[in-house]
């Protein structure tokens, strides 16, 4: 039997912080099986031929859940804020197919670079379209984490791997807040429906879940709004 980690167990908190906060109702959620890890470092060989490693201290990051995943939203007298994730073990992940790119409304660099993602994080259960994904390359050194968003495109972001799974217990997944660390154009037009949800994520999920540290994120967001 797997035993369980302290990454695991702190997804579990989410869950249960998600269950039981009051202002909160949770429409769907999953947590799978714990998994064998076998190795500590995973490796893949992509469309170019050539073998793509992820290190151990990235994997140690990944949950060890088959799967674990949360759709929720505020109820009154909150305004209204939703999120959700959807994650797999990343040795899993950089085994599944790519995203698709064939679309001609899709730029030759996006789809140079979209068939090298890795989906980390969806959304399932509205079926948004949107997701983070892992870029992994043979180049040495950290892999990328881009952004693919439904209706404005793909976004690398200013995040490593193990960075994004910390943050995202923090924001508990609520929508468009990998904008906060993509070079998105937050204060303009195009981008204010965005804006104003990181703007109503702030406000809200601070006194919801006290126990978490959200300075650094208004200070991104406030530093993004310039």
């Amino acid at each position: 039997m797997t035993d369980m980690r302290a990454q695991d167990e702190a997804w579990i908190k989410v869950l249960d912080e998600l269950r039981t906060t009051s202002g909160v109702r949770v429409s769907n959620k999953t947590l799978g099986g714990l998994e064998s890890e076998g190795g500590r470092e995973g490796s893949e060989e992509f469309e170019d031929g050539a073998e793509h490693r992820l290190d151990t201290a990235l994997v140690a990051c990944s949950p060890n859940f088959s799967e674990v995943g949360c759709q929720w939203g505020t109820v009154e007298p909150h305004p209204l804020l939703s999120g959700e994730f959807f994650l797999v073990p990343v040795l899993r992940a950089i085994r599944e197919e790519a995203p698709d790119f064939s679309s001609s409304l899709h730029t030759e660099t996006e789809r140079e670079v979209g068939s090298q993602l890795r989906i980390i994080d969806e959304a399932p259960y509205t079926g948004s379209g949107s997701y983070a994904a892992l870029r992994v390359r043979s180049e040495s050194g950290e892999p990328e984490i881009w952004f693919a968003h439904h209706l404005q495109g793909l976004w690398r972001m200013d995040l490593t791997y193990c960075e994004y799974i910390r943050t995202l217990t923090v924001t508990k997944g609520c929508f468009d807040w990998q904008h906060l660390f993509t070079e998105a154009p937050l204060s303009s037009t195009e981008f204010s429906k965005s804006a104003q949800r990181l703007r109503t994520m702030l406000d809200v999920l601070p006194p919801l879940f006290p126990d978490h540290d959200y300075a650094p994120l208004h200070a991104r967001l406030a530093e993004r709004l310039r």
